[in-house]
């Protein structure tokens, strides 16, 4: 559900409100038997959605001023359940288990635009955000049987302050030279530890002549909330963590050139753009912290290390006519480098798609009538694979009173890992399809239909890779998500 309100109170000012409202749910499992009545079973169901309200108000003090004031409230969370059997009716293991993230932010942002002539532009600002991070709440159930064990790991809230200043120059100096300056100011307190960040930023732009310029730009950025992926699943399972006294601030340098060509008639436009970036500081699960004790704390689970991503993008656009939309093309590498990850050695990113292709038309049938279209492609995502099993053996049963006598073998035998992010998954492509319907209104009010269809032709793009048999013997097999999936939509403005 998404609501936005706008209120014309004079020529000078306006006030706005809004509401957001999203969530989504997925459920899998699998099921497995084999001789003398043994079976494995699993489901999961996962969960996560956002809720967003806001209010703001805009003023224009004078031909040189402008402000903006807003404040908002957010909320996410995720939350993961999982049910697992594997035995016989005699001899049986079950679990059940659910982890919880969830982020609630208060924030209120105060922007202000000056152009004291044709030539400078000064952006400058201030924000503030109250933090309350529930970073991972974990509880368990196991039974055998005989005997069951209930754990629960619920770390307390952690709350936080975040402070932010800015100011940024835009100077056209002549004709052909632009420049952009500008520098962020941070200060973030959680846990009584305060971190301060100072993040500068610099572009130019060069006019060759009329249709033909290059441009360069540097960035510094400061993080402090860590998205953590899951290895092992391509699933918004991915969590959300902030910094603390152990784990530091993520911060990232982009160097980035480029050439714009634009044709004469200002319809066709082409740029090609190379980028290199740096990161220090990123945070990503220790290897097999699965295996930590349970009353390991989430900061203990996680380790830090170093990044880096690069490429060359490509992009031809069409801006006027009937018909207008553009395609771009991406080649890119992106690679992680942990201590305590992979052995040290330098592994690619979870996201490290070689190739991207995007093409979006747009294409202007009648006045009322607009047709849309959208296709992806990219190369698979990243995945931990485990390509071997071996029979384990474990000197006593994983609960305590089992039923077997020791040493206790585990059917289903431990997984060797040979490398962080060791398989890639196939290429994502989808195409989408709408259509644009105008119903213009008295007192300049409008009503606009959409009918659209997602996945078009119904490409189950593979989340997952999974153990299974066939006809007795061992394989692999994708699991894919996300169908075809039709919507219609109203939207009236007012």
């Amino acid at each position: 559900m998404n609501f936005k309100l706008n209120h014309q109170f004079n020529d000078r000012s306006r006030g706005y409100a809004g509401l957001y409202w999203g969530n989504d749910f997925l459920k899998g499992g699998e099921k497995r038997e084999g001789d003398n009545g043994y079976e494995s079973r699993n489901t999961g169901r996962l969960r996560w959605g956002n809720i967003m309200a806001f209010t703001g108000w805009s003023y224009v003090f004078n031909n040189q001023l402008f402000g903006n004031v807003n404040a908002a409230f957010t909320h996410y969370s995720s939350t993961l359940k999982g049910d697992y059997y594997q035995g016989t009716e005699a001899n049986y293991v079950s679990q059940e288990s659910s982890t919880r993230n969830r982020i609630d932010d208060l924030s209120i942002r105060a922007n202000f635009d000056f152009r004291p002539n044709a030539s400078h532009q000064l952006h400058f600002g201030t924000h503030y955000i109250y933090h309350r991070f529930h970073p991972v709440d974990e509880k368990s159930h196991f039974s055998n049987g005989m005997t069951t064990q209930t754990r629960q790991n619920n770390d307390t809230a952690l709350p936080a302050h975040e402070l932010g200043i800015y100011m940024e120059e835009d100077w056209k100096m002549n004709k052909r030279i632009r420049l952009n300056a500008g520098v962020h100011l941070g200060l973030y307190t959680i846990d009584g530890k305060t971190y301060t960040s100072l993040e500068p930023r610099f572009s130019s732009r060069f006019l060759i002549n009329p249709q033909l310029s290059l441009k360069a730009s540097y960035t510094r950025m400061s993080q402090y909330v860590h998205q953590v992926n899951e290895s092992y699943i391509n699933l918004p399972t991915d969590t959300w963590i902030p910094v603390s006294r152990k784990l530091k601030p993520m911060q990232s340098d982009q160097l980035a050139v480029g050439a714009y060509y634009t044709t004469g008639n200002k319809i066709y436009s082409f740029s090609i753009e190379g980028y290199y970036k740096w990161m220090k500081h990123l945070m990503d699960y220790k290897d097999n912290y699965q295996f930590l004790p349970p009353s390991t704390s989430w900061e203990d689970k996680l380790t830090q290390g170093k990044g880096r991503s690069y490429g060359v993008e490509l992009i031809a656009r069409k801006e006027k006519g009937k018909i207008t939309g553009w395609a771009g093309y991406t080649l890119s590498w992106n690679d992680r480098q942990f201590t305590e990850i992979n052995k040290g050695k330098r592994f690619p990113a979870k996201f490290d798609n070689r190739h991207k292709f995007n093409i979006i038309a747009n294409w202007k049938i009648k006045p009322k009538l607009e047709l849309t279209g959208s296709w992806t492609y990219a190369t698979g995502n990243r995945l931990t694979v485990s390509f071997e099993n071996y029979q384990a053996v474990s000197p006593q049963h994983p609960f305590p009173g089992g039923s077997l006598v020791p040493p206790y073998i585990d059917p289903g035998g431990l997984d060797y890992y040979t490398e962080r992010n060791n398989f890639q998954l196939p290429a994502y492509h989808r195409l989408d399809l709408g259509i644009n319907i105008y119903r213009p209104k008295k007192k300049n009010r409008m009503g606009i239909w959409n009918i659209s269809i997602y996945n078009v032709y119904s490409y189950m793009a593979p989340v997952s890779i999974r153990k299974g048999w066939w006809y007795n013997n061992d394989c692999f097999y994708t699991l894919g998500i996300v169908p075809i999936i039709p919507s219609v939509s109203y939207t009236y403005k007012f």
